[in-house]
């Protein structure tokens, strides 16, 4: 944070906690002085922070998975019935060396089959695609 507030205009001393508004000031002069690459910088900031608190076991990380799919195809099968909204979505774990078995398809019932008419893959295929792409 000081890094960011070193950069406001010299002499603006801030005390405790900055307030939303010299945060958004703050990121503004951050993407201002990092025009064509800000948003590069920040995703691989975001990358490091979650393999810093990745941790768990891979268990652990099954069993959010497991958990997180479920609460989608809920959402999805609510969202179907309740208002007519259909979709498909593809789930999976992308670090390569944990998390091979964690791969999903889901699809209301207005959408089935979408994968294999419209991509032309099965959902094996799709979700390996989609890992091969993430």
């Amino acid at each position: 944070m000081e890094r960011e507030l070193g950069r406001l205009p010299k002499g603006e001393q801030i005390t405790g906690t900055p307030t939303a508004d010299i945060r958004k000031r703050c990121f503004s002069l951050f993407k201002a002085e990092y025009k064509d690459t800000y948003s590069t910088i920040l995703e691989t900031w975001k990358e490091a922070k979650e393999l810093e608190n990745m941790g768990g076991t891979l268990a652990q990380r099954q069993q959010l998975f497991d958990k997180s799919k479920k609460n989608l195809n809920h959402t999805f099968t609510a969202l179907s019935k309740a208002h007519g909204f259909e979709g498909a979505y593809l789930l999976a774990g992308r670090v390569v060396n944990q998390d091979g078995g964690l791969g999903h398809v889901f699809m209301t019932p207005g959408a089935e089959k979408f994968f294999v008419t419209r991509c032309r893959a099965s959902e094996d295929e799709i979700i390996g695609h989609f890992k091969a792409h993430i």
